[in-house]
């Protein structure tokens, strides 16, 4: 964790949907780079005074993809996009000036926040939202000594009480639907804010994407914004710095090459040649009334989620089921957690056990609900850890009739209360022993 974020971060206290920013007023080494943040706490150019005349400036807005993580801020693909601009002679006179406002572990909802709050500052003629395939993600929580943690997140930007990162990325699961239209939502009042003020907004699918699910996510959203996906071979490991995974210098000139085309489109600059590698000229799309992305958007996360389990038990290997705060590999859970199981066919309900902590007394009686989101509302049901009797309690709830066979059932379990555990900040509460499907009673 302080390897991957070596006391960068300071927590956005003065807007707290932002999350948190780079640690101003010094160099800082981090992700194979040494930099000073500006005034505002990113790694770009300076914003302390007010937008030079004659100047273009396009604000990208992203996480750890747009931010450049492993290059330089000089080889990140927003760098490289003001370059080619210039090469170019885009931008109808004036020079064209790129304002990169990506953070590591930014979701949209972090992004949108920061592009409003700074917008005085930042004055953008045109800007690029870049959404990345784990967007759905809490937003983390800030150490003291500046690093990041999934723990102690109590509400996040879509209203979940726990924080939730979808380790498969894609899966065919309600709450992972109902994120990302909530993020679509929030992209479609972005894009009417910056309609109202003139300013052009063009998307860029950066990372690994399954086309038809980014297309189904504009069109249901009724984005009129152009948008490119980028080629799934260009996010493959020959693409990536194999320390942080993400894109190579080589890369990055790629997508910048791609994310132009987006902008020439919007903003009719003058085209660019043809990039070397022919994989990296994918179209710029629209969304077309004419065509409906809702079934090939459903197999692709039909097909992901085949790789679910139907039942959990702890052990190595699960952590893929474990979309909220625990320890997969043993079911030691905190206050409140999400465990996704794929839904069998024939299944009717669900069967939780439940195991009491042998050395936190003081936790009990516990009381503990059980709960399955779905579109109609939920399935639930409690349950009580006792010092008394068998450590383990098994809980049983119908499954709700509207999530179909083969989809993902977000197993949420909430305790009353949890104790923090000595040596680690996580808390804890229970041990999550099993989550078993059970069919219907014997006629």
């Amino acid at each position: 964790m302080v390897d991957s974020s070596p006391g960068a971060f300071v927590p956005a206290t003065f807007e707290p949907a932002i999350g948190y920013t780079l640690r101003r007023g010094k160099k800082l080494t981090a992700w194979s780079d040494t930099f000073r943040p500006n005034e505002i706490g990113y790694r770009t150019v300076s914003l302390a005074k007010p937008k030079p005349a004659g100047t273009f400036r396009v604000a990208f807005i992203g996480d750890s993809w747009t931010f450049g993580m492993g290059v330089s801020e000089a080889d990140s693909f927003p760098r490289r996009v003001e370059e080619l601009a210039r090469q170019l002679g885009a931008g109808g006179g004036r020079r064209v000036q790129a304002v990169n406002l990506g953070l590591p572990g930014y979701n949209t909802a972090n992004e949108i926040a920061a592009l409003d709050f700074f917008w005085e500052r930042v004055r953008p003629d045109a800007v690029v939202l870049c959404p990345t395939s784990n967007d759905a993600d809490s937003t983390a929580n800030v150490l003291p000594n500046g690093s990041l943690t999934r723990q102690g997140v109590e509400r996040d930007a879509f209203g979940h009480d726990h924080s939730l990162v979808f380790r498969p990325r894609l899966v065919d699961s309600y709450e992972l639907r109902t994120r990302w239209r909530a993020n679509f939502q929030a992209i479609r009042a972005l894009e009417e804010r910056l309609r109202a003020r003139g300013v052009p907004l063009v998307l860029y699918f950066a990372a690994t994407w399954d086309e038809p699910f980014a297309h189904a996510l504009v069109q249901e959203a009724g984005l009129a914004a152009p948008y490119l996906v980028t080629p799934r071979a260009l996010a493959s490991p020959r693409w990536r710095n194999p320390r942080w995974g993400h894109g190579t210098a080589e890369a990055n000139r790629l997508y910048a090459s791609m994310v132009y085309k987006g902008l020439a489109a919007a903003l009719g600059w003058p085209a660019a040649p043809a990039p070397s590698e022919p994989r990296a000229d994918p179209p710029v799309w629209h969304s077309d009334p004419k065509k409906d992305w809702t079934g090939p958007a459903d197999e692709v996360l039909a097909a992901a989620t085949t790789k679910i389990p139907e039942r959990y038990m702890p052990g190595l290997g699960k952590d893929e089921m474990c979309s909220g705060p625990m320890d997969c590999a043993t079911g030691l859970t905190g206050k409140a957690t999400t465990i996704l199981v794929r839904r069998s066919p024939g299944a009717t309900g669900l069967a939780v056990t439940l195991r009491r902590l042998p050395d936190a007394p003081s936790l009990l009686p516990l009381a503990v609900r059980v709960s399955i989101p779905s579109p109609s509302g939920e399935t639930a049901a409690p349950i009580t850890l006792t010092a008394d009797g068998p450590a383990e309690r098994r809980v049983e709830l119908p499954l709700p009739a509207d999530i179909r066979p083969g989809a993902a059932l977000d197993v949420t379990i909430r305790a009353a209360r949890a104790i923090s555990a000595p040596g680690t900040p996580a808390p804890r509460s229970l041990t999550v022993a099993a989550i078993e499907q059970t069919g219907p009673p014997p006629q």
